[in-house]
């Protein structure tokens, strides 16, 4: 293998000349160039637009919010209402022994005002009020 003693030379390829890696910088830096003035024009341009419509639309949801008032407080109503039903659930009685449990319960209490209503019943037939017939 010989090493050639030869100095490579410089040069500076225009603009037309460019090829391989070289061109492929230009264009990468050429498409990332921005102008300042163009720039500050299409952002101030689009602030403008901005600005109008939104304004034109708090001018709408006023006006709506005027002549709607009513419908407002229903809709406020049925979202509330809607969000109740949404609401996450519980399982109740989810195993077997809580569900009878609660039916125990239930006959207990039902017990309980059986003999409530007797004893009224007892109680009213001595006041003589109670006349069933």
């Amino acid at each position: 293998m010989k090493i050639s003693n030869k100095k490579k030379k410089d040069t500076i390829f225009a603009p037309s000349s460019l090829h391989g890696i070289s061109k492929w910088i230009k264009e990468y830096r050429d498409r990332f160039s921005i102008d300042i003035n163009q720039l500050e024009k299409t952002s101030r341009d689009f602030l403008t637009l901005n600005k109008s419509t939104s304004n034109k639309q708090t001018k709408d949801k006023k006006q709506l919010n005027n002549e709607d008032d009513d419908d407002d407080k229903t809709l406020s109503r049925l979202r509330a209402k809607h969000k109740r039903s949404n609401q996450k659930k519980e399982l109740v009685n989810f195993y077997k022994f809580q569900m009878t449990d609660k039916k125990i319960d239930q006959l207990e209490q039902l017990k309980m005002k059986f003999e409530l209503d007797k004893q009224r019943i007892t109680q009213m037939r001595q006041q003589r009020k109670f006349k069933p017939f």
